[in-house]
């Protein structure tokens, strides 16, 4: 209680002999320090909070105690900790060092339908310890109860993502599988409504209700929506709760491939020497489709129109590709549709006729087509060709008639001009004089 003693002391010699002793005062001080002898004490025995589920960072109660030691100070402050009650630790006491009071917080979600209330023991102690034979007493413990509050929580789908695995081509109205959601508010009784989020080739529907879902349109593995074989899709659950929740789930669709598209020939056009050598082109087949319904390939050509195999021929190299070589020794320059049949391995296999645009020119010695075949390489034949120059040769010669016809014309205008009178040209000019009288001139 007294922190400071202020002591006068008096010394005097002759043995204190006040008529022959001389004396002399001086003044001591003396501090008190404070030992911690005194333990913190809980105001109250159990101190009560509460908090919404799912909440972090909330102080749920404020605990109080005194202590009679020197305020702030190490035997003054208080330290808290939870000796009960919390085993997954989700709540955390601070000391407010203003206070000294206890801020019990939560720092970790808590559940509703989990648990609806939490029973904490928690004890408080100074920073250092107790003096010498001092005990602390029942006040230095006291209990916490926290009530857990319900609120509304989002529902989720569970597993998020889910895979299915389905074959590509299957018809419109085919039920895939069943996508729901699961509500965390067991209590609550509440309906969930589905609705599609993402369908981004709008080939699936979902019931709002049960959470049925159906294909709309043919599912093609080929489509550019669907990648690495995965379409995805993702949907919405939403309750009715106050206010209402919602979650999202992705749907992804594994698409096994079918043998549903027919090889093309690659290249598409192609350039080809009219000349025996060389005379040959590499070609190749492109199939949208996977192994096994993919090479290797089987090229052909048809037996109609009879013109194709009379001046073609077809060599299979390998699985993927073949060489189209000209069979006769000369071919007329120009552009030629050549139909190659390809097959693939599925099964069944898939055939298609494909097309290839062969461009036969003149060649030089590198095997380059010339300029002149160039032109045709365009798409202009050789009758084509001639025509435009029989045209060209047309134009030159009226032009050069209309010159001849002009030249003539400028002819006969000069002879007219020399046929004309002389008198009568002179007598249709006047001449003008500036001279007068007939005298002579002044010297």
């Amino acid at each position: 209680k007294v922190q400071q003693y202020t002591l006068i002391i008096q010394a005097t010699d002759m043995e204190g002999n006040p008529t022959y002793g001389l004396s002399n005062t001086a003044t001591a001080v003396i501090t008190v320090t404070d030992v911690n002898d005194n333990p913190p004490e809980f105001t109250a025995m159990t101190f009560y909070g509460e908090v919404p589920e799912n909440r972090v960072d909330v102080i749920v109660a404020n605990l109080t105690v005194t202590d009679k030691d020197q305020p702030h100070t190490p035997a003054w402050n208080a330290v808290y900790r939870i000796s009960g009650g919390d085993p997954a630790g989700r709540f955390a006491i601070q000391t407010d060092p203003n206070s000294n009071d206890g801020l019990v917080t939560v720092v970790k979600p808590i559940d509703f339908e989990t648990n609806r209330m939490y029973v904490l023991t928690v004890a408080a102690e100074n920073q250092v310890p107790l003096a010498k034979g001092i005990q602390h007493p029942p006040q230095s413990t006291a209990t916490v109860s926290v009530t857990v509050i319900d609120v509304n929580e989002n529902p989720y789908f569970a597993p998020n993502p889910k895979i299915i695995r389905q074959e590509e081509g299957l018809h419109a109205g085919t039920m895939l599988t069943t996508f729901t959601a699961q509500d965390p508010d067991r209590y609550m009784q509440q309906n969930i409504r589905y609705t599609k989020l993402s369908d981004p080739a709008n080939w699936l529907k979902i019931d709002s209700v049960n959470g049925q879902i159906t294909t709309i349109a043919v599912l093609d593995r080929e489509s550019p929506n669907v990648k690495n074989n995965i379409y995805n899709a993702t949907f919405l659950a939403s309750d009715n709760g106050i206010p209402p929740m919602s979650g999202t789930g992705t749907l992804q669709i594994y698409l096994l491939d079918i043998n549903d598209n027919a090889p093309q020939v690659l290249p598409q056009e192609a350039e080809i020497c009219e000349t025996p050598d060389p005379n040959s082109i590499n070609i190749t087949a492109l199939d949208y489709d996977i192994d096994p319904n993919a090479g290797p390939f089987a090229f052909d050509l048809p037996l109609s129109p009879v013109t194709i195999k009379r001046n073609w021929t077809i060599t299979r190299l390998n699985g993927d590709f073949a060489q189209l070589n000209l069979k006769i020794k000369f071919l007329e320059a120009g552009i030629y549709e050549v139909p190659i049949i390809i097959t693939d391995s599925g099964n069944p296999p898939k055939s298609n006729i494909s097309i290839l645009r062969v461009k036969v020119c003149q060649c030089d010695s590198n095997g380059d087509c010339t300029d002149v075949d160039r032109i045709v390489g365009a798409g202009l034949g050789t009758g084509a060709i001639i025509a435009i120059l029989l045209c060209i040769i047309i134009l030159l010669i009226l032009v050069l008639m209309f010159v001849v016809w002009m030249k003539r014309r400028d002819k006969e205008r000069q002879a007219k001009q020399l046929l004309i009178d002389p008198e009568d040209d002179v007598r249709d000019n006047i001449l003008k004089y500036d001279e007068e009288g007939g005298g002579e001139e002044d010297q």
